[in-house]
């Protein structure tokens, strides 16, 4: 039974009932003075409950709910990868030597690197964290300070500089919280339960959005965990994310576990619409591509399933002049696999 908290006015009029025989010069302010202080009352209780889970209370009881069960909030990641530079036989690249993109972050070498042959593959971080410093393979950068013998412009290899991710937000913050207070709650802690890998493996970088866990995939006693990051291409974790996972997992799974971290393997979805051409615009394109995309983010199962029914429904959210003309039948992931970024064909 929810308890529903009284309004000032409903406790004004319920005060003004018991004070009857009070004269009705005094019963006006008598019952106003009291009611704001019951409703006061009432206000804090009503905070009170809320503080009593980490699902509902304020930022600052979410912090200490987070120290009681030791969930840190997960920092932000910046992005690396390979740059090819160019050069003089013989030239030198320092550590720490720093490349700008179009954008105006700042890459900074993470090794010195000779260029034997003219070119060397140069390892890189952006100086800044976040999703922002994620370039595509093949982007240019440019050095901030000459070095003799090294081409001014940098490219970004195969790859790209990637892994960059913002800073895990509140909400998914608390949901983590939450997750662990349960499994305190409910099974007294983790212990390598198929959800413990799958907590685990979100709490070690915030680009991990989900991992599809697999035991004795690769013998007896192994359990092959596959990250799934939903901001980055096709979903898939770069080998640093996947170092963060595996370092952190073993931290914290039982010694006998035998624990291995790949990427899925990625299936393609490539859904063809055509829209009648009273409502094919630009608009509405992009908003069936986002409700497309997250309805695939959403399926993070082994051996999930794309139902063209649900695919259906998105796509009507935004029009109902439509033809679906592939795929005809649900998609559906083996194991170890995951959806890839949805891809649309228009007509």
């Amino acid at each position: 039974m929810t308890y529903v908290r009284p309004t000032f006015d409903e406790l004004k009029a319920r005060i003004e009932v018991d004070l009857a025989l009070v004269p009705a010069v005094l019963r006006g302010p008598l019952s106003a003075a009291w009611a704001r202080a019951c409703h006061g009352q009432h206000g804090h209780l009503a905070w009170i409950d809320a503080q009593c889970s980490p699902l509902t209370c304020d930022l600052d009881r979410l912090y200490a709910w987070a120290a009681l069960y030791g969930v840190d909030r997960l920092a932000p990641a910046a992005a690396a990868g390979a740059l090819a530079v160019t050069g003089a036989a013989g030239a030198q690249v320092l550590a720490g030597s720093l490349w700008r993109s179009p954008t105006g972050l700042d890459y900074e070498a993470l090794e010195a690197v000779v260029l034997l042959d003219g070119t060397a593959r140069v390892e890189a971080r952006c100086t800044t964290a976040g999703v922002v410093g994620n370039l595509l393979a093949g982007s240019k950068l440019t050095l901030i300070d000459p070095v003799l013998g090294v081409d001014a412009s940098a490219t970004v290899m195969a790859g790209g500089l990637s892994g960059g991710a913002d800073a895990e937000s509140v909400d998914d913050w608390r949901i983590r919280v939450a997750d662990e207070w349960r499994a305190v709650v409910e099974v007294g802690g983790r212990s390598g339960r198929v959800e413990d890998y799958r907590y685990w493996a979100r709490s070690a970088h915030p680009a991990v959005t989900s991992a599809l866990v697999q035991l004795h995939a690769l013998g007896l006693g192994t359990v092959l965990i596959r990250p799934i990051c939903n901001s980055l291409p096709s979903r898939l974790p770069t080998l640093a994310i996947r170092d963060d996972v595996l370092n952190y997992v073993l931290s914290r799974a039982p010694a006998t576990a035998d624990v291995r971290v790949a990427s899925p393997v990625s299936k393609a979805v490539q859904i063809r619409v055509l829209l009648d051409p009273e409502v094919d615009s630009g608009t509405n394109r992009a908003a069936i591509f986002a409700n497309l995309a997250d309805l695939v983010h959403s399926l993070v199962t082994d051996e999930a399933e794309l139902e063209m029914v649900a695919v259906d429904d998105v796509i009507r959210r935004v029009t109902s002049r439509y033809t679906r003309l592939a795929p005809v039948a649900n998609l559906v992931c083996g194991p170890g696999e995951a959806f890839a970024e949805p891809t649309l064909v228009w007509g």
